[in-house]
């Protein structure tokens, strides 16, 4: 059986591209726009074929009913327009003028208009009544590929390629009121909102923009889609946009905020058309593997439910305040999930995350990205707080005070504080001419220490700005820092397959932990302190006593590199990660493995323990993308960990497996599964609703 998707619907089988879907305004029919030139009419009851309308000789390219639904016009590449009568089958009009191929067509709410637009740069008008063409507006420098109508039809938008600009037409004059040009590639979609106020606009350079009718200026700027942006569509209230990709997803959007709250990993091609229904609940979307997919997106779970990160997940954080997960991704994107449910409640794009930070109270994240940008983000309503910019070099890390009041970032050359209640640079950067990888605050929030690419490790006061210590010792570069709970210790892992341990106060090296015979990459420190544990290439954990410098345990087992290290809240329980894609579950004080997770589809990049009282679960990030939290329970005199939840996986795999006893499927159900190749049918079924 192929993958499922939560969410999704029966789909749609064609023998030829979808160019283009639409819904019937009393969203009984979908009609879709094929590359072969024919028109086909879905019945959204029984999704069986209604009708076919033929006569057009090229691909056709836009669709559009009539406010009634009586009629439909179709736009294609023979250059032709043609009027149809629905119920007849027949056409009405061929409307002919263009010069080069028609890219999309659009309804007046009146009726009686009809807009197009085509590669001659042109956009035209017609009087649908006597097929006459009203008007003939030009200015555009290249050919246009998006027109839609104002909800009052006073207005036409248009836009497209050359000069990369929407345009807005007096529907009346002919005149152009304004010019939008702040897209930096060719506009390929553009639609009004409900209440005639917006217009979004989707183009090449990869954006959506959101721009206010009556002044023309750009309102918001939606980033995410990793390649051209073919559809958009606002849903009939107004309080979502979806909009589809040559990235193969469709995303909905929060109109108001702009934040990206679901992504729908579509197709296996180009999604080239996306519109809701009617009544707002689905969404339709059609492209060139020649299938239309339609999406509940009503229900709570289906808002929700998302996809894994499309890349490394290389840092896992639980919020302070407990029940929210952050994961961030090399994919560009930063997550927040439900750590008991595993609903992603925002999806936080646009700024290719190279490090995440909670703040203390937990109701904000703080991401640094490789254009020398620091964003602060609002956790509750996903919208960016603050953008700190003027900084010349990729963010290499970010750190919360633990006031909450300060954020630090560190870039290759400077390491600059920034005040998270005004937005403002609070000190002069600490100029530096070597790279830095890492910084973080000591518990007090006193101090900041930075490990640099010159292998040192600094120590700086926060509030005279003054480099307290130079830490000279390691052979190689530090890879990770961790203060003690106490503050008074700095504990450092090295390249050189040491552990340091620092006294912060005087700058000496207290302790030279050795014993790996290869770089260590992890070190954390035990919740009550007074254990430290290193994790290395070598395959191996070590257990060391921060008093005295000894080894306490050396914990073997796993067959490859440690990736991922985290202590339970009361310390007597550690978990790890290895590229042997295996978890294994320790006991601090035996040193003994209690549990062993086998045969993950990737291994483990990185990993929380949840804040929550009494929840004994932990988070992992995986290379994959993926993001699973695990439940660890105790059975008597054992242990064991039962994943709880993850994040929708592309497909299940199985093999000679038989599924009995499915309770609550309905028709749709079944045809769904059956359309993904299960065999034979459920034993229990429900009658359709």
């Amino acid at each position: 059986m192929e993958a499922v998707q939560f969410g999704e619907l029966p789909f749609l089988k064609e023998d030829a591209n979808v160019r283009w879907c639409t819904y019937s305004p009393d969203g009984k029919s979908l009609t879709l726009g094929l590359s072969n030139g024919d028109i086909r009419v879905y019945s959204t009851i029984s999704w069986e074929l209604v009708r076919t309308l033929s006569g057009h000789t090229k691909e056709v390219n836009g669709i559009a009913y009539s406010p009634n639904g009586d009629q439909i016009m179709s736009g294609s590449g023979d250059h032709a327009i043609r009027l149809w009568d629905v119920d007849a089958g027949v056409c009405l009009y061929t409307l002919s003028g263009h010069d080069d191929e028609v890219n999309m067509v659009a309804f007046a709410p009146c009726g009686s208009l009809g807009a197009s637009v085509s590669s001659d740069e042109t956009v035209r008008v017609w009087d649908l009544r006597t097929g006459e063409c009203r008007h003939v507006l030009t200015g555009h420098e290249g050919f246009i590929a998006g027109v839609a109508y104002s909800p009052k039809g006073n207005l036409i938008a248009s836009g497209g390629d050359g000069d990369y600009a929407v345009r807005l037409w007096d529907v009346q004059t002919g005149a152009c009121l304004h010019t939008l040009s702040e897209h930096t590639d060719t506009v390929w979609a553009i639609t009004f909102s409900s209440r005639g106020d917006w217009i979004v606009s989707g183009s090449a350079d990869k954006s959506l923009r959101i721009w206010d009718v009556e002044t023309g200026t750009c309102c918001r700027v939606l980033t995410g889609h990793r390649q051209i942006v073919r559809s958009i569509a606002f849903s009939p209230k107004g309080d979502l946009i979806a909009s589809s990709s040559n990235d193969k997803t469709v995303r909905i959007w929060d109109a108001e905020t702009g934040v990206c709250c679901q992504i729908l990993p579509a197709h296996s091609g180009i999604v080239g058309c996306v519109v809701f229904s009617p009544g707002g609940d689905r969404i339709a979307c059609g492209n060139e593997d020649k299938t239309v997919k339609i999406w509940d997106v009503g229900s709570r779970e289906a808002r929700h439910i998302a996809s894994g990160h499309g890349g490394t997940v290389f840092s896992v954080k639980c919020s302070p305040r407990g029940g929210q997960v952050v994961t961030c991704s090399n994919d560009g994107s930063i997550r927040l999930w439900d750590m008991e449910t595993g609903y992603c409640h925002r999806i936080l794009t646009g700024h290719g995350g190279e490090g995440i930070a909670h703040s203390p109270q937990g109701n904000l994240v703080a991401s640094g990205n490789r254009e020398g940008t620091v964003r602060i983000w609002d956790v509750e309503t996903g919208v960016c707080r603050h953008t700190f910019t003027g900084l010349n070099s990729p963010v290499g890390a970010v750190a919360y005070s633990p006031q909450g009041d300060q954020v630090a970032s560190g870039c290759f050359e400077s390491l600059t504080i920034w005040d998270v209640r005004t937005g403002e640079c609070r000190h002069t950067p600490y100029h530096y001419t070597q790279r830095m990888t890492a910084i973080i605050y000591s518990p007090k929030g006193n101090q900041l220490a930075s490990i640099n690419f010159d292998d040192t490790i600094r120590l700086w006061d926060v509030e005279s700005s003054v480099c307290l210590h130079t830490l000279d010792g390691h052979e190689k570069a530090a890879s990770k820092l961790v203060y003690s709970p106490q503050g008074d210790l700095l504990a450092s892992a090295s390249y050189d397959s040491t552990v340091r341990l620092w006294d912060v106060e005087t700058g000496e090296c207290r302790h030279v932990l050795t014993g790996h015979t290869e770089s260590v990459r992890i070190v954390v420190y035990s919740p009550q302190g007074g254990r430290v544990v290193s994790g290395s290439w070598d395959e191996s954990l070590k257990i060391w006593d921060d008093e005295t410098g000894e080894c306490l345990h050396t914990l073997v087992g796993h067959t490859g590199d440690i990736r991922s290290v985290v202590f339970s809240p009361n310390g007597d329980q550690i978990v790890s990660g290895s590229e042997d894609k295996t978890i294994r579950l320790w006991n601090v004080s035996s040193g003994q493995c209690q549990y062993v997770i086998q045969d993950l589809d990737t291994f483990v990049q990185s990993m929380a323990w949840s804040t929550i009282p009494g929840c004994n679960s932990f988070i992992t990030g995986c290379d994959d993308g993926s993001v699973l939290t695990w439940k660890v329970v105790k059975d008597e005199d054992a242990y064991c960990i039962r994943l709880h939840w993850k994040t929708v996986s592309g497909e299940l795999n199985v093999k000679d497996t038989l599924i009995q006893d499915a309770h609550g499927l309905s028709q749709l159900n079944r045809q769904l599964l059956m359309q993904r190749r299960a065999v034979g049918k459920p034993s229990h079924t429900r009658p359709p609703v």
